[in-house]
């Protein structure tokens, strides 16, 4: 080989490894991730995983979008607008068997939170009798909405046995401390947190202590996006495992990352009150089973389903879910 040539292949060896070192490991996908409302606490580990890398050692572009119930959010979903949401498990049920083409990936909150909440010094919820004499703020659209009417159909109550006053997810909370209304329909562990961070405490009726055995919030995903992507849905759901890891080891860290990140309205103290409620009906992250679903879990839930009316029709159980995607490890 002469000078020449010698000189060129040092060149094109730099250039190569210049432009080697210059690309990322691998490429990034984006996945579209629909939330089931405006940024809350119990969003924080998605928040982690996006600061921490974690998705993005997975290859993944991971794009946020906060939703309007999750009623609504399983809706588009099924239409293609998101790859991936972060809804309550009952509301994808019930898309589902009217055709939504969705499937539960995984469950981490084994256990409905939805609740009726008022301040302990002006209502007294002793039983479900005494609901009648107060004015209920409910969200159209959202998972409490699909809760109250499960409710009522186990406990035998007409549309106008309550009266149910149709708020803004957004307007609830001022509502309740206003004294507007008097008592609120939605999560328990969240608003009791909003109600203690007033120096107040909170009344809280457990709709699953009344008849409603609903399985809480998870992952579910579109089935086209997961038939074309199936790594990706286990890598985004490896990250997401890593994630709460993180946040359930250290609640104030993941808290006030998820305050100044998305600008939570929650305080400090009101944030780590909700989310540490929000694990104590929260499957354990540093379980290998975390995110499995049992099939028992699933008839359970359809039978209550089909008992009130809100399913019909013949269903293969299989049809509503996945474990297909959940990490092993």
């Amino acid at each position: 080989m002469n000078r020449k040539d010698n000189a060129m292949s040092r060149i094109s060896a730099y250039l190569l490894a210049t432009v080697a070192f210059c690309q990322p490991a691998f490429a990034q996908e984006q996945i579209r991730l629909g939330l089931d409302w405006g940024y809350l606490p119990y969003h924080a580990p998605l928040v982690i995983g996006q600061e921490k890398g974690y998705f993005k050692d997975e290859g993944i572009d991971l794009v946020m979008e906060p939703g309007r119930g999750s009623g609504t959010t399983a809706i588009m979903l099924g239409e293609g607008n998101y790859d991936i949401a972060h809804i309550n498990t009952t509301n994808a049920a019930v898309a589902i068997s009217k055709g939504v083409p969705i499937e539960v990936a995984a469950v981490y909150q084994i256990k409905t939170a939805a609740s009726f909440i008022g301040l302990a010094d002006k209502v007294n919820l002793a039983d479900v009798e005494a609901l009648k004499g107060y004015r209920i703020g409910s969200t159209p659209g959202g998972s409490d909405q699909l809760s109250l009417r499960i409710f009522r159909a186990v406990n035998d109550l007409s549309e106008f046995d309550l009266n149910v006053i149709s708020l803004d997810a957004n307007a609830k909370q001022a509502a309740l401390l206003s004294g507007s209304i008097d008592v609120i329909s939605g999560d328990g562990f969240a608003y009791g947190a909003i109600v203690r961070g007033t120096g107040q405490e909170p009344e809280i009726f457990a709709l699953a202590d009344y008849g409603v055995p609903l399985l809480g919030f998870g992952y579910s995903v579109n089935t086209d996006f997961a038939k074309r992507h199936p790594e990706l849905v286990k890598g985004f759901l490896r990250a997401v495992k890593k994630s709460w890891q993180d946040a359930a080891s250290d609640v104030p860290a993941a808290c006030e990352l998820a305050r100044e990140k998305l600008q939570l309205t929650h305080k400090q103290e009101a944030c780590v009150d909700y989310f540490n409620g929000l694990l104590a009906i929260s499957a354990d992250s540093q379980s290998p089973d975390w995110g499995q679903q049992s099939e028992q879990m699933w008839v359970d839930l359809l039978k209550t389903l089909a008992e009130v009316g809100e399913i019909g029709g013949s269903y293969e159980v299989t049809d509503f879910y996945t474990n297909e995607f959940v990490p092993a490890e």
